[in-house]
């Protein structure tokens, strides 16, 4: 192993919204799927690259692109991830493995460094046999072009909007979320050309009162034409009553927000920034960048989809 402890506190962030994932192991990727369906409607992937978890792999595999699949509980891959994040631990190898009774085994070997001695944790899984067995797991496709609106948000800010989902899930179970930015003349930048970005969190109580956080002076994501991600290519939909403004907006449900937040808080995964973009009548994708370690080739990253209400 690499660098656990960040492995460690993203099954950790994850098995606070399920109690499985499904795994795939490349030459060149960790990754893991949760699908919609067992984490009350919000479906979850994340990737990391293969150096960032490990000092060396190896992956051998018959299936398409070298890729090993397979079913786990993450409660029982979480304790043995933990197990390995001791400051007694020395080494740790980590293999796919068959037991004597013929099913498929995860065996975490670990040294401690003091006396040598060599503990063992088995986790067991299903390997995936059948492709159609991922079709629930796969990441939602988006057409080209499709009007959305992102802004980036700082560490900070995620914690604080934590901290605001919680006040107002004793108003409403609801929260209306809006992107809001005004048509600057210089590219698609944050700040510049005039650009001044906003994310605003609303509820309202018995239709009687309306509660309001917005967050400022936030930045647009770059864009990036041979980017697939619609967080970065979307179309900005137009508010046709205010000249100079592009918004959008969705309504979802707070607890599963909250689900999301405290997940991502609780289990103290390091995070460096976060893009928030709201699919009007679609999603909200909500995708996090973790740390980017010497070697890595792309962001590992940890994407939420969720489900607005209609």
């Amino acid at each position: 192993f690499g660098h656990p402890a960040q492995l460690s506190k993203l099954v950790s962030m994850m098995n606070k919204l399920a109690t499985s994932c499904v795994v795939h192991l490349t030459p060149d990727l960790v990754a893991f799927a949760i699908p919609p369906s067992a984490s009350s409607g919000v479906q979850v992937s994340a990737e990391l690259s293969q150096r960032s978890v490990f000092f060396e792999h190896r992956v051998e595999s018959k299936a398409e692109n070298n890729r090993i699949s397979f079913f786990v509980n993450l409660d029982n891959l979480n304790r043995a991830l933990k197990s390995c994040c001791s400051n007694k631990t020395q080494k740790t190898q980590v293999k796919l493995t068959k037991k004597m009774n013929g099913g498929p085994t995860l065996t975490f070997e670990i040294v401690l460094s003091e006396s040598q001695v060599h503990v063992l944790h088995d986790v067991p899984l299903r390997i995936v046999q059948d492709a159609e067995e991922l079709h629930s797991y796969s990441d939602p496709l988006f057409e080209p072009g499709i009007e959305a609106l992102s802004v980036v948000l700082p560490q900070g800010d995620v914690r604080n909007m934590r901290n605001v989902v919680e006040r107002m899930k004793m108003f409403s179970d609801y929260v209306l979320l809006t992107v809001r930015d005004s048509l600057g003349d210089a590219g698609s930048g944050g700040r510049s050309g005039g650009r001044s970005a906003e994310l605003q969190l609303q509820v309202e109580k018995e239709s009687l009162v309306t509660i309001s956080t917005t967050f400022t002076k936030l930045e647009r994501p770059e864009q990036d034409l041979g980017e697939t991600d619609v967080t970065l290519t979307g179309a900005a939909p137009p508010n046709s009553e205010i000249e100079g403004i592009v918004e959008a907006s969705a309504t979802l449900h707070l607890k599963q927000m909250g689900r999301v937040l405290n997940g991502l808080i609780s289990s103290d995964i390091k995070m460096h920034s976060s893009i928030c973009c709201v699919v009007p009548s679609r999603t909200i994708v909500f995708k996090v960048f973790l740390p980017i370690f010497e070697g890595d080739e792309q962001n590992p990253s940890i994407v939420f989809y969720l489900p607005v209400q209609l």
